[in-house]
């Protein structure tokens, strides 16, 4: 490489670090810090590495509005956040590979991990968002069976009794197994899904990488989700489903979407409406039998593992209608 190169890439990977910054800390919180191999939540302050704590429900509880937390290890806790602290990030800060590599057993050690799962019994999704825009980075969830790995709820009320986690984010994050990867009970608004992995949701029917269950509020509106990968099924990989979600006003762009496992829609907008769907690699048939589109949707330019009518040459030419 030229050194002309060389600096150019420097300089683009500055570029990414600022812009970057600024979703991390918020530029006004503290910095907490857990480490769940050798932390302490009596002994330490959680102020350092050197003084982590040990969980995150010791953390998220002595986090304020527009604090961050890094972690490093294994989570093992299900958490429900307070509806009256916004703004929180939480980043895993090294590699996403299963904790209990390379040790096994009784010597397994998780110095290398950045995952987030169940305890023994599974009772709940794995994080609970109920205060606005909490983000988290870089984090393996290994998903619960029968609940999401995170769960945003807004509600009907007001004042301190109000749930709304709208404008959440998740950049860069896995998440394997279980039922839902995010599930948006209620109807938040704005959203972020970027640059995520999505894989071996669980096959029950109603399994999916990304689903709304509940419009009792309002419907997700501007949602932007992009650049994501959802895991083509292979062996024991893939969704059963990948979004299902009566998104409004929202950004479906530059994701992949590989088959499923079952014979669920691929991407399903049903109830929704104005979304914009552009440059997608889609893996089924680019008919309403694995994609429906909401009102007044705009799906172009997206490409087609198998073509149809509606799509000659892999290029988009009309919407998906309703089935």
């Amino acid at each position: 490489m030229s050194r002309k190169g060389f600096y150019a890439q420097v300089r683009a990977l500055q570029a990414d670090v600022e812009q970057l910054q600024p979703m991390l800390s918020g530029g006004v919180g503290a910095a907490w810090y857990v480490r769940t191999y050798n932390g302490s939540d009596t002994a330490n302050d959680g102020r350092s590495w050197d003084s982590a704590y040990k969980t995150m429900a010791k953390a998220i509880s002595m986090a304020q509005t527009g604090d961050t937390i890094y972690f490093r290890g294994k989570v093992t806790e299900e958490i429900v956040g307070s509806n009256l602290k916004f703004d929180i990030t939480i980043v895993g800060c090294l590699s996403q590979h299963h904790a209990d590599q390379p040790g096994s057993g009784a010597t397994a050690v998780d110095y290398g991990a950045a995952v987030w799962q169940s305890p023994g019994s599974p009772a709940g999704p794995l994080m609970t968002v109920r205060g606005r825009g909490w983000k988290f980075f870089n984090i393996l969830f290994d998903v619960p069976t029968a609940y999401a790995a995170v769960k945003l709820q807004r509600n009907a009320l007001s004042g301190l009794s109000e749930y709304d986690a709208g404008h959440s984010g998740f950049y860069g994050c896995d998440f394997r197994n279980g039922l839902y990867g995010i599930e948006d009970d209620g109807g938040c608004y704005n959203v972020d899904v970027i640059g995520c992995t999505f894989e071996t949701l669980d096959a029950s029917a109603s399994a999916a990488a990304i689903r709304n269950t509940s419009t009792s509020v309002a419907n997700p509106r501007r949602w932007k989700i992009r650049d994501n990968f959802f895991q083509s099924d292979s062996s024991t990989e893939g969704n059963e489903r990948h979004i299902v979600s009566a998104l409004v006003g929202s950004l479906i762009r530059d994701n992949v979407f590989g088959t499923v496992k079952g014979t669920g829609k691929y991407v399903d907008l049903t109830g929704g409406s104005g979304n914009v769907v552009a440059e997608n690699i889609l893996g089924g048939a680019y008919d309403t039998g694995d994609y429906v589109a909401g009102t007044d949707d705009l799906w172009l330019q997206n490409a087609v593992a198998v073509k149809a009518v509606t799509a000659p040459d892999g290029l988009t030419l009309a919407v998906p209608g309703a089935p």
